[in-house]
């Protein structure tokens, strides 16, 4: 009887594994053409030969941000933590391809009735002590266990992407709320620049107005100038504090720690006159979203394989060793050995309907999941052409602008001394600053956008050429 236990089992096990139903996985081939539809001035399609895109900047205190971001943000360690998840429920799916085996130990003392016919003992007492294995093996005949296992860890490569994506994420917006604090702090040092000037300003028409060389019109105007410069810095203070309140919630510290880190004023960092975008399929590489949306269609195709194996026998291979004895001593000697050895055959042949619309199922998901692939792809171009142009567009604004300021500079030179002959009045000088306030305002509001928008190109290209540790300047995200 043994002998044909262990003939079963010498035939089922050349089975096990050797075949495996369903689709298997192939990956998307390219379904779109990736080619930018235009390469604008300031931009170049080569890689950088320095791939840590913050450095672009030579910003130690961005640098330093970053790099405590990465350690201490919350929502990073939420993405970690689901990360650490899905490789647990990869470990317990594999864990179910092989045998479980389980030891077992028992010692026993009963009393039986004496007044039974089945009952020859001298004695109504007996102990029995018992230890041994018991092993299960279910067969993977089919590979549904091996489709399932492909789908964990398909869904771990998913949730690492996330992890990427977040990480991208965190970074982008640390650098963008840095720089806006840094913007809005240079348009306080300037408006605080113009109210000084604006004072001298409303000095010198007060005292032209006392000796009859000015109006009481000019004095007015010249005040409500003034006035209107300082109402500005109300809200300027509070946009810088609200920014660093975000600044210091993204490097996981309470709201104001960074207000006295952040006091110095420093000014914008230069740009590089060339930017190095890379080849539009680049992206397709790069972008995080388009790594899960492809490693997410993976799965679900996967899914499909372990629907259709349910639709197939199941074997299970049972055994178990051991020893039972009345004594301890006796579970020694070979008359107390044990074993047992069966198979099963599982067959859900009355259950086909549901199990067949549990892969149709599947296979609807695998759809969906496909056309959520080429989805994620055609919005990541986009929006990777997009910020192509948003930031060149900035560049061409904020030219524009220093060419602006220039000429109002030159107008309010001119106001001023035409106003010194009596050929204008003081109306003209005070529209002259006023025109070179507004203009210079918006210059530093341009420069700072044209940051903003380098930071977001640089997310909207995937980021993910870059290193993980933001000090090394080397390696890789993972």
């Amino acid at each position: 009887m043994a002998c044909r236990g262990w003939l079963m089992l010498g035939l089922l096990l050349p089975l096990a594994g050797c075949m495996t139903v369903g689709p298997d996985y192939e990956v998307p081939e390219a379904f779109v053409e990736t080619q930018w539809s235009q390469l604008p001035d300031g931009v170049h399609d080569t890689s950088s030969a320095d791939t840590a895109w913050w450095n672009t900047f030579d910003d130690a205190v961005l640098v330093s941000l970053l790099t405590r971001a990465e350690e201490a943000n919350r929502t990073l360690r939420e993405a970690e933590a689901r990360v650490e998840r899905a490789q647990a429920l990869r470990r317990t799916v594999r864990a179910t391809a092989g045998p479980r085996v389980d030891v077992e130990g028992s010692a026993t003392r009963r009393r039986t009735s004496r007044n039974t016919s089945n009952n020859n003992e001298n004695s109504a007492y007996r102990t029995e002590f018992d230890i041994g294995l018991d092993a299960s093996w279910e067969l993977d005949l089919f590979g549904g266990v091996r489709r399932a296992s492909e789908a964990a860890a398909a869904r771990v490569e998913s949730e690492m992407e996330r992890l990427h994506a977040a990480r991208l994420a965190l970074r982008a917006e640390v650098a963008r709320s840095y720089y806006a604090v840094r913007g809005t702090q240079i348009r306080v040092a300037n408006t605080q620049t113009n109210i000084a000037l604006l004072t001298k300003t409303l000095d010198l028409i007060g005292n032209l107005s006392r000796l009859g060389e000015a109006s009481e019109f000019d004095v007015t105007r010249a005040r409500g100038q003034l006035q209107l410069t300082q109402s500005r810095l109300p809200l300027l203070d509070a946009e810088i504090r609200e920014g660093i309140y975000r600044l210091s919630i993204l490097v996981g510290e309470t709201p104001g720690t960074l207000l006295e880190e952040m006091e110095q004023l420093v000014s914008l960092p230069a740009l590089p006159d060339l930017i190095p975008v890379g080849q539009a399929s680049d992206v397709l590489r790069r972008r995080p979203d388009i790594r899960v949306a492809e490693r997410e269609l993976a799965a679900a195709t996967a899914d499909v394989g372990a629907a259709k194996a349910d639709l197939f026998p199941r074997f299970d291979l049972l055994g178990g060793l051991g020893r039972t004895a009345d004594t301890l001593d006796d579970l020694g000697q070979a008359a107390s050995a044990r074993y047992v050895g069966a198979g099963f055959i599982r067959w859900p042949v009355f259950q086909s309907g549901s199990i067949r619309a549990g892969i149709e199922a599947e296979e609807a998901e695998t759809r969906e999941a496909a056309a959520r692939y080429e989805q994620t792809v055609l919005e990541a171009l986009a929006d990777a052409e997009s910020a192509l142009i948003r930031y060149v567009s900035q560049r061409q604004t904020t030219a524009l602008l220093r060419d602006a300021v220039a000429s109002r500079r030159i107008s309010v030179e001119l106001s001023r001394r035409l106003f010194e002959t009596g050929e204008e009045d003081f109306l003209a000088v005070l529209d002259a600053e006023r025109e070179l306030i507004s203009v210079e305002d918006e210059l530093v509001v341009s420069e700072t956008s044209e940051r903003l928008s380098l930071i977001a190109l640089y997310a909207a290209l995937g980021g993910g050429w870059e290193p993980s540790s933001i000090e090394a300047g080397e390696g890789s995200d993972e």
